[in-house]
């Protein structure tokens, strides 16, 4: 029997929203963004400007979202800091973003210690889907600023009696290896292109440890190629989707493995048409569209993520009736007037 995804306990207790009920799920997600839209306007110039035309009260019906304007990766780069709605002092991680491939400024985003306490609350219970008291977990996953996406997995793990290690970097997939025969590890927290890397040493699994059944993958899209390998070698994925710019978090599959059950306390996601930004019906492309519900530091309105995913329909097969977002397909890039989707080998950005 699948258990039942904690995220929807999770989002029941920070919205007071039983079930969660669905419809009375995206009100609140509406009054949410209008409060989150009203605190952007009054405290940063960005959004005071970018705001202006707007009445006071802007959004109160799930239908009436599109009413504030996206925002964009131009807009990040180029008015960053304009974007604040808190003074510097009350900035606790500060992150410079360039994507390879991409020219130009680089990305700042800004993090307050209420914001960051919002990602730890959100990896504690999304991990809990698949660990628990008794595992023990190589990060893999690159950078190790305090903070930073790496070691704030480490701290939720240990609040829900995981026992995560702390991979060096770099780490080659033999140190890897053995990492993980010394620390009788149960579980990676890895990008897929490491995951790929340590599979050729083993392709058939028989030199993968015992104890190794799970994996977290994070940071660039997952082939169904590699779901495979994994599965032959006697390992469960289980893919998160989620953006520096989210703070790190956006969502995680459940053992159903049947689309990401996003943090819908936390923010909201759309997808929208990339050539118009009209909403698209569920289990149609389109490009993947975010608001933060709750960042104090540099909320973001709209913002238009280059990603193309679909919103899936119908309960999962776990049991919850909220929505899942469906794997990433691709990157849009905007080309004059028109756009093409590509699908790059690596998504993981550069960050300091």
């Amino acid at each position: 029997m699948l258990m039942r995804s904690p995220l929807d306990a999770w989002i029941a207790l920070s919205t007071g929203i039983h079930g969660p009920d669905p419809a009375k799920l995206r009100r609140w997600q509406a009054e949410r963004l209008r409060a989150m839209a009203e605190w952007a306007r009054l405290r940063s110039p960005f959004y005071a400007e970018r705001l202006r035309g707007l009445a006071a009260r802007p959004a109160t019906n799930p239908a009436r979202f599109p009413v504030l304007p996206f925002t964009t990766a131009e807009h990040l780069r180029e008015h960053g800091e304009h974007m604040l709605c808190v003074s510097q002092g009350e900035v606790d991680r500060v992150v410079t973003l360039s994507t390879s491939g991409t020219t130009g400024r680089p990305k700042r985003l800004f993090f307050t210690s209420e914001d960051l306490a919002a990602t730890l609350d959100f990896f504690r219970v999304g991990m809990a889907s698949f660990t628990g008291p008794g595992d023990a977990l190589l990060i893999l996953l690159p950078g190790r600023r305090e903070d930073g996406a790496a070691l704030l997995l480490a701290r939720a793990l240990g609040d829900i009696g995981v026992r995560p290690v702390l991979a060096p970097q770099p780490c080659p997939p033999q140190e890897a290896i053995r990492l993980m025969n010394e620390e009788a590890i149960t579980c990676l927290a890895a990008i897929p292109s490491q995951l790929r890397a340590l599979l050729k040493l083993s392709p058939d699994g028989r030199d993968w440890p015992d104890r190794l059944d799970r994996a977290l993958l994070s940071g660039e899209p997952v082939p169904g190629s590699l779901r495979e390998a994994a599965q032959a070698a006697g390992i469960e994925i289980f893919a998160h989707y989620g953006l520096t710019e989210t703070c790190f978090g956006g969502g995680v599959e459940c053992s159903a493995h049947h689309g990401y059950h996003l943090r819908e306390a936390d923010i909201y996601v759309e997808i929208a048409d990339p050539l118009t930004g009209e909403a698209v019906a569920d289990g149609r492309e389109g490009e993947v569209v975010v608001s933060t519900l709750s960042r104090r530091g540099m909320p973001l309105l709209r913002y238009r993520t280059g990603d193309v995913a679909r919103m899936l329909s119908g309960p999962c097969p776990c049991g919850s009736t909220l929505r899942r977002l469906g794997p990433i397909t691709g990157r849009i890039e905007r080309t004059g007037d028109g756009f093409q989707v590509v699908v790059p080998e690596k998504g993981t950005a550069n960050q300091t």
